[in-house]
């Protein structure tokens, strides 16, 4: 039987609120819906699918050396980082690398907006005269090799590219590394961005709202002191009752973040359970 962990820290940023998708987690909108629909729904008007307002500091340069980075790299970093101050974990190692803290990021979508800017520059400009610093970001890992080394965290490095079940399949990857011995923390950012206008159509994995969520998931609970979240992840075939809680993959993290943050569930369970793909299911114990 998988092993306890803890659940130590977290840090998010999503559209329009954290709220919206942690307390109605029914009212992210169809392609069926009509906008009088989704007016009646969200009681103040539409609720945008976008995080409208990226926070001052990072678009700013607040965290030094990332304002040349995607959108998505900064709004990562800015999860990371709250959720590492959250665990108690120094931002910067003192002495160096933390090689006992690893990174999983899991994600489908963060490097199209660097993929679509070194497109329009190719075809401005040529395809030898396109600004170089670009490259780096059209890789799909660039978010968590550009954490690793903004925050010195030294330990193994992942990205999980897993579509309808990069969540479910992150948490697992991480869970596995802390069982190992292979790490002592990870944090783990999921990030789910809406794709450049020129990819509408052509992409198979879309999120209905965007979110970037860190996680901070330890062997031991934060500062040895008992705080922190106590859970158990383990693969399950079925539901154990109709009664039973479920949640969508993009769900997940931020319903982990709410009971980190809260201290309640949706439903006041115990248990709840994710798709996790041809697997079955992914049950997390509390």
């Amino acid at each position: 039987m998988p092993q306890f962990i803890y659940l130590n820290g977290c840090g998010y940023y999503m559209a329009p609120s954290f709220a919206a998708i942690v307390e109605r987690p029914d009212s992210r909108p169809s392609a069926g819906d009509s906008a009088e629909d989704s007016d009646e729904d969200s009681g103040d008007g539409a609720l945008s699918s976008r995080i409208e307002d990226e926070p001052e500091e990072a678009a700013a340069g607040g965290l030094k050396g990332l304002k040349r980075h995607s959108r998505a790299v900064r709004l990562a970093c800015l999860a990371i980082r709250e959720a590492l101050q959250s665990a108690s974990i120094p931002g910067h190692a003192p002495g160096g690398k933390r090689n006992d803290i690893g990174v999983v990021v899991g994600t489908n979508d963060a490097n199209l907006e660097a993929i679509d800017r070194l497109q329009q520059e190719a075809e401005t400009y040529g395809v030898n005269n396109t600004n170089p610093g670009l490259f780096p970001e059209t890789v799909l890992n660039v978010i968590a090799g550009q954490a690793s080394i903004y925050f010195g965290l030294g330990g193994p490095n992942v990205t999980i590219s897993g579509g309808d079940f990069s969540s479910v399949k992150s948490l697992q990857y991480a869970a596995d590394m802390l069982e190992s011995g292979s790490a002592s923390h990870v944090a783990v950012c999921i990030v789910r961005l809406q794709p450049p206008a020129v990819f509408e159509g052509s992409i198979r994995y879309r999120a209905d709202r965007e979110s970037v969520i860190a996680l901070v998931l330890s062997r031991q609970p934060s500062g040895g002191s008992g705080s922190g979240l106590k859970l158990r992840l383990e693969s399950v075939t079925d539901l154990p009752d109709a009664a039973a809680t479920r949640v969508t993959d993009e769900q997940l993290p931020a319903v982990l973040a709410g009971k980190l943050r809260n201290g309640e569930l949706p439903s006041g369970t115990s248990v709840i359970y994710a798709d996790a793909g041809p697997e079955g299911l992914l049950a997390v114990e509390f």
